[in-house]
């Protein structure tokens, strides 16, 4: 009785364990994505030579709306970059005051180490003196589940 105990014990660890390990693995991006909060510096549509040929079944690529972001943090002044295919950054013009998410490459990318691949935008004003004050520990809640 004493060895399906523990048996029954180890199993439910490893499924525990290879739970968590999944989680992390498939959901890197998300569980570590920071909050940038600033001037934006650059928001341009990456114009690549193509033709975009087809009918009206037809899916358009998802790059043919790629934007490039820089943002400066109004905390530390650092600029953060990303490319992201978020359409919304269309409406963004350089000077507006943001709340974005960015979004990292896992470690394990090692050529786009400490490098972002998305960018979300989830508020825009067009100066940072009409954004609100932070909210503590509500408002980080908040922007876990990108409901900020």
């Amino acid at each position: 009785m004493k060895y399906l105990i523990k048996i029954r014990n180890w199993l439910i660890g490893i499924i525990l364990l290879t739970a968590v390990v999944w989680g992390l693995f498939f959901n890197w991006s998300f569980i570590f994505k920071k909050k940038v909060v600033g001037e934006v510096v650059a928001a341009e549509k990456v114009i690549a030579p193509l033709a975009v040929i087809g009918n009206s079944n037809a899916q358009i690529n998802s790059q043919v709306f790629s934007f490039s972001v820089a943002i400066k943090d109004r905390n530390s002044g650092e600029i953060y970059m990303a490319s992201s295919e978020d359409r919304q950054w269309a409406a963004v013009q350089s000077g507006n005051c943001v709340v974005a998410a960015y979004f990292p490459y896992p470690p394990w990318y090692l050529s786009k180490g400490g490098t972002y691949h998305n960018a979300r935008l989830l508020r825009n004003f067009t100066s940072c003196e009409q954004m609100p004050a932070e909210k503590g520990g509500l408002g980080k809640i908040k922007f876990f589940f990108l409901l900020d």
